[in-house]
């Protein structure tokens, strides 16, 4: 079976390196497993059963590393930070707030919102 190279550009933009799986990149690997079975032999129902339970604990853990990552950021109000942009700019300034969009934790920094990634030394 040949899998292709799976590639998360969003994830990329701000050299976030995380070694781990997530949940769209399982989806994918699933998805080529089941369709390149043996139809003569598929898959056998514990066998599926428990991808799926494998899948709803990346899901779980996924859901866990946001929050923590949430809780991290509020604690940043208030404090001086340097944050390098996809430019390649750096932005240095108290953080004004911090809020969840489409699962990315981003954050206020002198009137500019920037990732949380981003973020490369606390004051």
């Amino acid at each position: 079976m040949t899998v292709g190279a799976i590639h998360s550009g969003a994830r990329a933009a701000y050299g976030n390196s995380r070694a781990t799986m997530d949940t769209y990149q399982f989806l994918q690997l699933l998805v080529v497993e089941l369709t390149s079975q043996n139809p003569m032999d598929p898959v056998k129902d514990r066998d599926f059963l428990a991808q799926m339970a494998q899948l709803n604990t990346a899901q779980q853990m996924e859901r866990i590393g946001s929050m923590f990552t949430t809780f991290q950021a509020a604690g940043l109000i208030g404090r001086e930070v340097d944050a390098y942009l996809p430019t390649g700019a750096v932005i240095n300034g108290k953080v004004e707030s911090v809020q969840m969009s489409a699962g990315r934790v981003l954050l206020t920094i002198d009137g500019e919102t920037v990732p949380m990634e981003a973020v490369r030394t606390i004051r």
